[in-house]
């Protein structure tokens, strides 16, 4: 289960094509032809250029399955699996500019931060929701309080991802602290704009019950 988790994670977190393959996002194997073949198709990618993208993605698959073992080790080192991933992550991307145009690569970035964002906005989806009718929401803000609480989620999420194999002595931790902090203001005031006062109070209410359930 905590393989899984770390997966998903990674598959979030990486910002890897990995995001886009169904069976990646069910926690599968990572089906490597159908995600050079989608590249393939919005990045117009050579023959030459998806070769080199597969072995990209094969290797970027065995970094992550060898960090996710980490996990699994009977003296389990998180900070070091973390670090793996972000080694992952650094190799991966290194080999995906090597290998695309400078028009391809930025294109391939927005593809990816689509992606991540409309994954994170699947997981806030699920939030909205579940407080949905303690709140009264509308069809209208259900759907506005979407981008706004998946950003959030996904900026909470990259923050933690960031110091998580940090040594987190005073200052570093004050740094994760204000981040943190920063992020969930900003979405609180997000969230304020599309809520009435009632129901602002209510979200509140709805908040403090979910911390003690």
């Amino acid at each position: 289960m905590f393989k899984a988790m770390m997966v998903a994670l990674a598959s979030l977190m990486v910002a890897s094509p990995a995001a886009i393959s169904p069976a990646w996002a069910q926690g599968g194997d990572m089906d490597v032809q159908t995600i050079v073949e989608e590249l393939t198709e919005a990045l117009e990618l050579s023959d030459e250029q998806a070769q080199q993208v597969t072995g990209h993605l094969q290797a970027f698959g065995t970094a992550l399955d060898e960090a996710s073992a980490k996990a699994e080790a009977e003296e389990a080192d998180g900070a070091a699996m973390i670090s793996a991933l972000k080694a992952a992550r650094s190799d991966f991307q290194d080999g995906m500019k090597g290998t695309l145009s400078d028009e391809q690569y930025a294109a391939y970035e927005q593809l990816m931060d689509e992606v991540m964002q409309e994954i994170f906005e699947s997981i806030a989806e699920l939030r909205i929701t579940d407080m949905r009718y303690a709140l009264d929401l509308s069809d209208d803000q259900a759907a506005a309080l979407k981008p706004v609480m998946g950003t959030g989620i996904r900026g909470l999420v990259g923050v933690i991802f960031e110091y998580a194999d940090r040594r987190m002595g005073p200052r570093i931790k004050l740094q994760m602290a204000n981040k943190l902090k920063s992020i969930s203001a900003e979405t609180k005031a997000g969230i304020n704009e599309i809520l009435t006062p009632e129901q602002q109070q209510a979200y509140e209410a709805w908040k403090e019950a979910q911390k003690s359930g």
